[in-house]
């Protein structure tokens, strides 16, 4: 076989290839302009647009997602039947909040709103840290914690730590970490499992362990102690969250501890992945106390991933957008939205609600993800929406505001990574003093941002454009 023989045949291989990877392409991707944009790279780069498609692009798991769908309907139902009155105080009252967005989260899959709580948005760094520890310190029947990133640095160690103790003291101990966000620091695992708790990996990348691909993440950050205390938002555990990784950088962000009936709910959501990741359920009775009320929050816990067709968090942060009347505030690090987010972000503005939104600087943690999100940012602006941008450090908190009368803080970016791709979970709050909180605080770090003009912005330099031109292609899968 003569070499240019063997030169065609690889050349029509690729071509057959690449006719296939556009081809399931558009067939796997829901999303017309992931379609499109898969499409596109698999045909114009040849080789490595295919390659790129088949290790972030393939969902090839779509059985996986049917199993933990499946398994999650089972965790939801046992868990109904486990509620005790003081748990299942939701009444219609309570479960029309702000322009009936409970109510559209629960026909979506989200439980209902439940009262009884008590809420605290965290301090940022090393106090949110020495709350979560004190807490974990307190345990007495088990501690459950679920992390995007877990590293082996000095705070983990230091958190860790505090789990073992427990785990030697008889404390039930799970930890559930992201293959992805945790890669390399599965020691911390086997440290725990050699003090008598549990460690598991979601969605591991191997292929000896029923390989996924870097899509289809756990973003969520739970920690759930005793089934009464539970912790949400945006920290991830490692040093940066606590200011020391990264000099002269200040680290913003947004996490909440709820007490009460509520907690319940956070329970249910650590332990469907829990039983994804491993194939377990511990027992209702230990997980699911009767916990009486202890304030007068009123929380509903929204999750979203790709294994619901519903998908709650998306659903919910579409309408609380559109439904918004005087004012909109947003926060958060990645902001990429999707045409149907941009629309109605757009829209708001433009029938007169305030719509702020605050989101990274320079240097962002994500020089790609924060060129992609730049250009969209001339619509933005051109609406009336108002564009700041937070120099002070990192800001990585996720918050959405609206009208003062409802709030939403957890794990979930305003971007299709976080909205259609990866697993999320969210608290939505419409209590008068914790909303007013929440809007406090994204007043103090506005007063750390810069804000964007739509003439300073068109006055950017063409490297910028370019460079904006480029990210944006990702933009569907970012």
């Amino acid at each position: 076989m003569t070499d240019s023989l063997i030169a065609t045949l690889i050349a029509i291989a690729i071509y057959v290839a690449e006719l296939i990877g556009v081809g399931v392409a558009i067939s796997r991707k829901r999303d017309a302009q992931s379609a499109i944009a898969w499409s596109l790279a698999i045909l114009f780069l040849p080789v490595i647009g295919l390659l790129a498609f088949i290790v972030f692009g393939l969902e090839r798991v779509p059985h996986r997602l049917k199993r933990k769908a499946q398994q999650a309907r089972n965790v939801r139902e046992r868990f109904r039947k486990s509620m005790t009155e003081s748990q299942a105080i939701p009444t219609l009252e309570a479960r029309r909040g702000w322009q009936g967005m409970s109510l559209l989260a629960e026909s979506a899959g989200a439980p209902p709103v439940m009262g009884g709580n008590e809420v605290k948005l965290l301090d940022h760094g090393q106090p949110a840290f020495d709350a979560i520890i004190e807490a974990i310190q307190g345990a007495k029947h088990h501690v459950h914690v679920e992390e995007y990133i877990f590293r082996d640095d000095r705070l983990g160690r230091e958190l860790l730590d505090a789990m073992i103790e427990r785990a030697r003291a008889g404390v039930k101990v799970r930890l559930l970490v992201d293959a992805l966000g945790s890669f390399g620091n599965w020691r911390l695992i086997s440290r725990l499992r050699k003090a008598g708790g549990e460690g598991a990996i979601f969605m591991p990348l191997l292929p000896w362990f029923k390989a996924t691909f870097p899509n289809m993440r756990n973003h969520r950050k739970i920690i759930v102690v005793d089934g009464a205390t539970g912790f949400l938002g945006g920290l991830n555990v490692g040093e940066e969250y606590v200011g020391r990784r990264f000099k002269n950088r200040h680290w913003a962000d947004a996490h909440l501890r709820i007490k009460g009936p509520a907690v319940s709910e956070i329970q249910r959501v650590f332990l469907e992945d829990w039983d994804f990741a491993t194939g377990e359920l511990p027992d209702n009775s230990e997980c699911f106390p009767a916990v009486p009320p202890c304030g007068d929050a009123r929380v509903q816990i929204v999750s979203g991933g790709p294994d619901d067709e519903q998908n709650a968090l998306r659903q919910v942060y579409f309408a609380a957008i559109t439904s918004a009347d005087k004012n909109l505030k947003i926060a958060t690090p990645y902001l990429v939205p999707d045409l149907a987010m941009r629309e109605a972000l757009k829209t708001a503005a433009m029938r007169g609600v305030e719509v702020s939104i605050l989101t990274q600087g320079k240097p962002p943690d994500s020089w790609f993800t924060y060129w992609a999100s730049r250009y969209y940012w001339d619509e933005l602006l051109a609406a009336g929406v108002k564009l700041y941008e937070y120099n002070r450090g990192m800001m990585h908190a996720k918050m959405l505001l609206c009208d003062n009368a409802w709030a939403a803080v957890g794990s979930a970016n305003l971007d299709n990574r976080s909205l259609r791709i990866n697993f999320e979970v969210t608290a939505a709050i419409d209590s008068p003093s914790d909303v007013e909180t929440c809007y406090a605080r994204f007043a103090d770090e506005l007063k750390r941002a810069r804000r964007v003009t739509l003439r300073g912005f068109r006055k950017r330099r063409i490297t910028a454009r370019a460079l904006e031109e480029v990210a944006r292609l990702a933009a569907p899968l970012l």
